[in-house]
């Protein structure tokens, strides 16, 4: 990827609130398991888990993101728009229709209606997400799901229309 390449679009998955509370649960856990050891200890450990936990999940969250050109070696053009998913980027020239998923839809794309060949950037706390068909007929992925919080801005930036 380019880093110069101009940002369309950009979305951080990061985790909720809600899951943040995961990691004071498991701090808790981790307080009260060490507290043999002493009130001081208890404490440290709980924090440490606490705050080692809730760093982890952000570090680790994915971007999705749009750009305009980047890296012809993808099999777009130059200054083509490209989808960021992760560490994966696909030339959005190689992308057709998109389908909303809600949370069932969701459930049903990355579970039951699942296609071994998709590629999946998924993250469980962000409840919503895309489906961009691959139109490539070098790719043998049929397939992209996407989280996202805010799919309609992510469809107008590829520059499709939502289905």
């Amino acid at each position: 990827m380019s880093s110069r390449a101009p940002l369309v679009y950009s979305e951080r998955l990061s985790p909720s609130v809600r899951t943040h509370l995961v990691s004071v649960l498991a701090g808790l856990g981790t307080a009260l398991a060490v507290s043999l050891f002493g009130t001081a200890t208890a404490v440290v450990a709980g924090v440490a888990v606490t705050v080692g936990i809730s760093a982890l999940l952000v570090a680790t969250a994915p971007v999705v993101r749009v750009t305009e050109g980047g890296d012809p070696a993808d099999g777009g053009a130059p200054d083509a728009r490209r989808l960021h998913a992760g560490g994966a980027v696909i030339p959005v020239d190689a992308l057709g229709e998109v389908q909303v998923l809600d949370a069932d839809g969701l459930r049903e794309a990355i579970g039951p209606g699942a296609d071994v060949r998709d590629h999946v950037c998924h993250r469980s706390w962000v409840r919503g997400g895309v489906r961009v068909a691959v139109v490539d007929p070098r790719d043998p992925t049929p397939s992209w799901v996407v989280c996202t919080r805010r799919p309609t801005q992510l469809i107008a930036a590829l520059g499709r229309r939502g289905g």
